[in-house]
C-alpha cells in the first residue's frame, strides 16, 4: 500500500469525501465547490488574473480615506492622467475662448494670443502637477511595481519555510497564531492528526478543536499558555499502557517572536522517540537486572541494602542459595544446560517467594532473597518450600542441587554485610 492509498484510507475513515479532495491544497472540497479557486501557478496556457485585476482596490488600499481612494488611479498612471488633463484643458480654452471671442467682438489675433497663453499656463500648471504626482505620492501609495515585488518576496518566503518545515527528517512541526490556529504545518503533522484523531486540518483551524481527548486536550492547551509567556517547554506523552508498544512523542513549544520582540505566535515541534525510549528502558532494564534470567542483579541488591540500612529496617532476613557443581555442569552438559539449569532456578524461587520478596542473582552461581520486615521464622520456612521445590527438578536430565543459609537481623547491632556473611557461612555449612 502506497502512502497515497494509505492516507485515502484514513481520509475514508474520517469521514472525508476522497472523490472531491484535492491532495494539493489545505482547504476542503466543500470550501472549494462554493468559492472561486485561482491557482498560483499552472500549465495552461491561461493566465491566472491578479488581485489588480480583479478588483480595483487591494486589502491594504481599502483602509485608505475616500480622497486617497479617487486619487489613487490618477497616481498609478501619472504621465496619461496629466495628459489627459492637458488635452482637455485645451480644448476647453479653445471652446471657450472661441464662444467669448464672438461675444465681444474680440479680433482673431488677440484671440489667438489669449489662447496660447492660456495653454502655456496649463501646460506648466500640468508639468508641476505631474512632478507632485511623481514625488510627493509614488511612496505613499503601492506601485503596482512594488506591490508584485512584495507578492514574489512573501511567495518566495513562504516556499522557503514550507521546504524547511517538509525536510526536517522524522518531526512534526507547525505554527499557531495566538488564538491557537494553524498558519502553517507539514504534511507529516497533516498525516499524523488524520490518523491519530481522524480530522483533516486546515489553515486557520484552531488545533484544540480537533483534540477529541480532554485530557490531552487541556495538557497541550496548558503548555501553550505557558508558552505565550514567553517559556520554552519541552514534555514527552505515553500512548499506550504497555511500554514495550506504547509511542512516545516528545513536544517542543517555542514562542514567535516579531523585531519588536512581541510574541505573535508559536512554533511547534514533534518527534517520535519510542525506539529512544525503548532504548532508554532496556539500558536502565539492564542496569538493575541479569540478561539471562531476568531477575535483579547484585547492584539492585546493594540500593536495597542501603534503603534498609538508611530506613533501619528490623526485621530483615536474607536467604542465600548456591547451585551445585556450576562449573562441572557447563563442562560436562555444555552452557546451553547451564543457562537453562540457572533460568530454572530463577522460576522456582519466583514461584515461592511471590511478593514476599526480591529474588535476585548474587552471582555466577549464587542466587539471594531480600525478604525485608520478616522474621527468622518466616525466612526459615521460606527456605524450606524453595528445598522441596528444587527436589526432583532435573534440566536436560542434570539434576538440581542447591545450598540454602539464611539469617535474620532483630535489631541495628548488627549490620547487612554481617547478615549477609552469616547467609553464606550457613550455605556452606548445608553444602558439607
Amino acid at each position: 500500500m502506497t502512502y497515497k492509498d494509505d492516507l485515502d484510507k484514513l481520509r475514508k475513515e474520517a469521514g472525508i469525501d476522497v472523490d472531491h479532495f484535492d491532495p494539493s491544497s489545505d482547504e476542503p472540497a466543500s470550501a472549494k465547490s462554493s468559492s472561486k479557486y485561482i491557482p498560483l501557478s499552472s500549465n495552461t496556457s491561461e493566465k491566472a488574473p491578479s488581485p489588480r485585476e480583479t478588483e480595483p482596490f487591494t486589502q491594504e488600499e481599502k483602509k485608505l480615506t475616500w480622497w486617497q481612494k479617487i486619487s489613487l488611479p490618477f497616481i498609478r498612471n501619472s504621465f496619461m492622467s496629466v495628459l489627459f488633463f492637458v488635452l482637455i484643458t485645451l480644448v476647453w480654452i479653445a471652446i471657450s475662448h472661441t464662444v467669448l471671442a464672438s461675444i465681444r467682438h474680440v479680433d482673431r489675433r488677440t484671440l489667438v494670443l489669449f489662447m496660447i497663453k492660456d495653454a502655456i499656463f496649463m501646460i506648466v500648471l500640468a508639468t508641476v502637477m505631474y512632478r507632485i504626482f511623481l514625488n510627493q505620492f509614488a511612496n505613499t501609495y503601492h506601485l503596482e511595481e512594488d506591490f508584485e515585488k512584495a507578492q514574489e518576496e512573501t511567495k518566495k518566503w513562504q516556499s522557503i519555510q514550507r521546504s524547511m518545515m517538509e525536510t526536517i527528517p522524522e518531526t512534526l512541526a507547525y505554527t499557531l497564531d495566538r488564538d491557537f490556529r494553524y498558519t502553517s504545518f507539514n504534511t507529516r503533522h497533516k498525516y499524523s492528526m488524520l490518523r491519530m484523531w481522524h480530522s483533516e486540518i486546515h489553515v486557520g483551524d484552531k488545533l484544540l478543536d480537533h483534540i477529541t481527548d480532554d485530557t490531552i486536550r487541556e495538557v497541550i492547551r496548558k503548555d501553550l499558555e505557558q508558552t505565550l509567556k514567553g517559556e520554552y517547554t519541552s514534555q514527552i506523552s505515553k500512548f499506550g499502557d504497555n511500554d514495550r508498544t506504547a509511542i512516545f512523542w516528545q513536544y517542543y513549544y517555542a514562542p514567535i517572536l516579531d523585531e519588536n520582540k512581541n510574541i505573535i505566535g508559536i512554533s511547534c515541534y514533534v518527534n517520535n522517540i519510542t525506539a529512544l525510549k525503548q532504548s532508554q528502558n532496556k539500558n536502565l532494564f539492564l542496569s538493575y537486572h541479569d540478561p539471562l534470567t531476568q531477575l535483579y542483579n547484585r547492584i539492585h541488591c546493594e540500593d536495597v541494602f542501603t534503603k534498609a540500612e538508611r530506613e533501619e529496617t528490623v526485621p530483615f532476613s536474607i536467604i542465600v542459595i548456591d547451585i551445585q557443581g556450576m562449573h562441572q555442569i557447563n563442562e560436562n552438559y555444555g552452557t546451553t544446560t547451564g543457562d537453562n539449569l540457572l533460568i530454572k532456578v530463577g522460576e522456582l524461587l519466583m514461584k515461592a517467594v511471590k511478593e514476599t520478596g526480591t529474588v535476585a542473582r548474587w552471582g555466577s552461581d549464587e542466587f539471594i532473597i531480600l525478604l525485608p520486615d520478616t522474621d527468622h521464622a518466616t525466612a526459615e520456612a521460606l527456605a524450606n518450600i524453595c528445598k522441596c521445590d528444587f527436589s526432583g527438578v532435573t534440566v536436560n536430565g542434570v539434576p538440581l542441587r542447591a545450598h540454602f543459609g539464611f539469617a535474620t537481623r532483630t535489631d541495628m547491632s548488627r549490620s547487612i554485610p554481617d547478615l549477609l556473611r552469616s547467609a553464606e557461612r550457613q550455605s556452606l555449612q548445608d553444602r558439607l
